[in-house]
């Protein structure tokens, strides 16, 4: 078990989100050190390197690993086909690792990695940080002490327009069959399958849209899903990333035998978030007060980068400084990489369910 004083981290991708999220949180850490990052492109790696007083910069993890001896922990957050590989490896050397989602571009890859997380030595994640959300804690700790009632639907979605044609912003790999085994489904839709399963149990069966709505899409742009749950409930999804929403745009309706339980999670809210009860006749019921999230959207990715802290060190009062709610344990909260692979086997069957129309004449 590492020390918290010498907790030696490299960085696998450089992109947006790295650096909007991951490499603020790591490098303000006392006793947290990056010395290392890779990415494929070497000249946004060396920016990135010197913005964040990174002193290592590596064309390739292999190279990277290779030259720095004594690593704890290695994040991912480079496209979906390097996952699995880049997972295997730092496993395989008894390296910790926080994996960007999702977790692979199949469920087989996906249940290979959750076997070999298992017998790991280090501790394991994959990036569904929307867990931390103190809107989504409290309506799990409301479900769980029974004040819903009992589940009838689900509402899930997550969308938002950032590349919306009219915006201007070009498709990255996320939209490239060659890098992404799914588009909106796979990005956004992700996220909110992992809160489903989480809140409410497995999936036992999924129906599929896949729709492509830009001229030059070649993965989905849109995608619904109908969902029916091992425990007896109904579900249903939405995500995309051409659709109006705010950031980032998740919602949650739980409807059930004592009314409605709804969270929001948007930039357009003054707090970000929001958790409401309803009567079923529609008057609204009093909610716990929520922790204000002081860092915006990426207060999420850095409650979960500090809970996967905690789990490596055994730091646990470290790691519950994050909780936001009484009595949620954030080491039940870290995804496993066992829970995500059961994410994927979902992405899954999803992308082959819309093939099942009963056609109208």
């Amino acid at each position: 078990m590492k020390s918290t004083s010498s907790i030696r981290v490299a960085m696998l991708g450089t992109g947006a989100w790295a650096r909007r999220a991951h490499l603020p949180t790591l490098t303000a850490l006392p006793g947290v050190e990056v010395v290392a990052c890779a990415d494929a492109s070497p000249d946004q790696a060396a920016e990135v390197a010197r913005s964040f007083g990174i002193p290592s910069v590596y064309p390739g993890l292999d190279e990277l690993l290779d030259a720095t001896p004594e690593l704890d922990l290695l994040v991912i957050a480079a496209p979906d086909d390097v996952h699995a590989p880049a997972m295997r490896t730092a496993l395989a050397r008894g390296i910790a690792v926080f994996c960007e989602k999702p977790l692979a571009n199949d469920y087989a890859t996906a249940t290979e990695l959750a076997d070999l997380a298992d017998a790991a030595a280090a501790p394991a994640t994959v990036g569904y940080s929307f867990r931390y959300s103190p809107a989504v804690q409290a309506l799990l700790a409301d479900l769980e002490s029974g004040v819903l009632g009992d589940v009838w639907l689900i509402e899930v979605a997550e969308h938002n327009s950032q590349f919306h044609p009219l915006l201007g912003k070009p498709m990255n790999w996320k939209g490239d069959p060659d890098y992404a085994a799914g588009g909106a489904l796979f990005e956004y839709g992700s996220h909110v399958l992992d809160l489903c399963l989480w809140l409410l149990g497995p999936v036992s069966a999924v129906s599929s849209d896949l729709i492509r709505v830009r001229p030059d899409a070649r993965l989905d742009d849109i995608a619904t899903l109908q969902l029916r749950f091992a425990g007896g409930a109904s579900g249903t999804l939405l995500c995309s990333w051409l659709l109006t929403g705010g950031y980032p745009g998740i919602r949650i309706r739980l409807h059930t035998s004592m009314g409605l339980a709804e969270v929001e999670l948007s930039d357009t809210l003054p707090d970000a978030e929001r958790y409401v009860r309803y009567h079923p006749d529609g008057s609204a019921i009093a909610t716990p007060e929520l922790s204000r999230l002081a860092d915006g959207d990426t207060a999420y990715t850095r409650r979960h980068l500090m809970d996967l802290l905690g789990q490596l060190t055994g730091d646990h009062e470290r790691a519950s400084t994050i909780s936001p709610t009484a009595g949620v344990r954030p080491s039940r909260t870290l995804p496993t990489v066992r829970q995500s692979a059961r994410v994927q086997q979902v992405l899954e069957a999803a992308l082959s369910a819309g093939d099942h129309w009963v056609h109208i004449p």
